[in-house]
């Protein structure tokens, strides 16, 4: 039986391990709430990574670190937005994450109601700002000119939390649902925060830091100690992401609240989301890519550990009963979910599964392997990501295979192999490649499946896996 209204939420960069209802030290309790009366699913991954490489998995149920990348979203493929509009569905987007129209991107395709809110600072000096309150507030010496991406001169004035970007969508989201409650509806909310720059109000700051004192830390994307970065820094760092993610909870329980008002709570399925995670000092890194230097245009070796490649994902179902799962789920599952709750089926190449089964507790069985990657090239291609400019490829980079209980970081056979058992070492310390060959094959069979299945070219094929496959 199709459900009528559909709300799903995206939230960029949310590290799954913070949030309250999983034991994190980040008050979050409106997604608490959310969570408590949902299906957590706790083995949830990215599948392409990351900005819009995600969008393209979470609008096609296809991979497009197979081919598409980071690009505009194909012709020739067909959004589930579009689908669900041919149903008979509202189809609303309210979003301020910047990548969805600009280019000519068309990520809007397929909605009756489309709402770019254009709201964050990306390509603004102030975005890639690491000066401290009362230092040079100009570009920092050493970055790359950027274009405001939003088409602003300069960001809009902020006279309060309200003006933040999160807020603006969610307020807008909910007065958008003022008029479409009554429909048959798919709503598509999706905030880059807690994406830096990390810029709430001080007072979600002082909750993790009291004696924060205005600092701003801007991510290096790369070893904190080769960047110079103080254990303060990493401290201030921490706390402004934390206080950031608390300010978009906040303004999700804003959202979720218009549900109860509007009188619509228990008839609709909510999906919260995120893309990625980030790097906040584990393994030495802050950030969720590797580059030579900040702004330079080159991506250096990029491990995707758990911390990034492992992201929060709850779906409600009206009279589900609650419950979490640990089976493995990806990316890939969130079109084919969202298209059976509508009645509809995937198109020609959608390789995800239903995941709705499972969020009303019936029996379900999870993928056997999970693969998480950067769009493929190779070394000395230039590649789009992260804020639309060029960027040569000078490392091979990683991809993670996951298991129900191995990690597999790996790139060619000619760099370094990194194996984590994860039911005896979450935070992937412990390297046991070397103690487990014939781990690390199946893993890579399971690889070289998970390529062939998406329809990876051979030129990326070819020198990632040993001679044998």
């Amino acid at each position: 039986m199709a459900i009528d209204k559909i709300l799903m939420i995206v939230s960029d960069t949310v590290r799954g391990d913070m949030l309250g209802y999983n034991g994190g030290h980040v008050h979050t309790p409106n997604l608490d709430r959310l969570a408590a009366r949902s299906m957590v699913f706790d083995r949830y991954y990215a599948s392409s990574f990351p900005t819009v490489p995600a969008r393209y998995d979470y609008l096609t149920g296809k991979a497009a670190y197979a081919g598409n990348g980071w690009g505009p979203l194909p012709k020739s493929d067909i959004s589930i937005v579009s689908q669900m509009t041919s149903a008979g569905y509202t189809t609303l987007g309210v979003v301020d994450t910047p990548f969805y129209q600009v280019n000519g991107y068309n990520y809007d395709r397929g909605f009756n109601y489309f709402y770019d809110m254009k709201s964050q600072l990306l390509g603004t000096p102030q975005y890639n700002a690491y000066s401290a309150p009362g230092e040079d507030k100009g570009q920092s010496k050493g970055k790359m000119p950027q274009w405001p991406i939003t088409g602003k001169v300069r960001p809009d004035h902020r006279s309060g939390e309200r003006d933040c970007p999160a807020p603006l969508t969610m307020i807008q989201a909910a007065k958008s649902l003022e008029e479409i409650y009554q429909d048959k509806f798919f709503a598509l909310v999706d905030t880059w925060d807690p994406h830096e720059p990390w810029d709430p109000p001080a007072y979600y700051i002082k909750r993790y830091l009291p004696d924060y004192s205005g600092e701003r830390v801007h991510p290096p994307y790369g070893n904190i100690s080769k960047h110079g970065l103080t254990d303060r820094d990493v401290q201030v760092a921490r706390a402004c992401y934390a206080g950031e993610l608390e300010l978009v909870d906040r303004w999700i329980g804003h959202l979720l609240e218009q549900l109860v008002y509007l009188g619509i709570e228990d008839s609709t399925a909510v999906i919260f989301v995120s893309d990625h995670g980030f790097l906040l000092g584990e393994h030495e890194q802050m950030g969720k890519l590797v580059r030579r230097a900040p702004g330079e245009a080159t991506w250096m070796r990029s491990p995707l550990y758990e911390e990034i490649a492992k992201v929060p994902l709850i779906i409600h179902v009206p009279g589900a009963k609650p419950g979490r799962t640990s089976e493995l789920a990806c990316a890939l599952d969130i079109a084919p979910t969202l298209l059976d709750m509508v009645g509809l089926k995937p198109g020609e190449g959608v390789n995800g599964r239903s995941l709705l089964p499972a969020a009303m507790g019936e029996p379900f069985v999870g993928r056997d392997h999970i693969l998480t990657a950067l769009p493929f090239a190779n070394p000395g291609e230039g590649v789009l990501a992260v804020d639309d400019l060029m960027r040569t490829v000078v490392d091979w980079q990683p991809v993670t295979i996951t298991t129900p209980e191995w990690s597999l970081l790996f790139a060619t056979p000619r760099e370094p192999v990194e194996l984590y058992d994860l039911r005896t070492d979450p935070k992937q310390q412990n390297n046991v490649a070397a103690d487990n060959p014939q781990v690390v094959q199946r893993m890579l069979e399971l690889y070289a499946q998970s390529m062939r299945t998406e329809g990876v070219e051979a030129k990326y094929c070819k020198p990632r896996l040993p001679d044998h496959f």
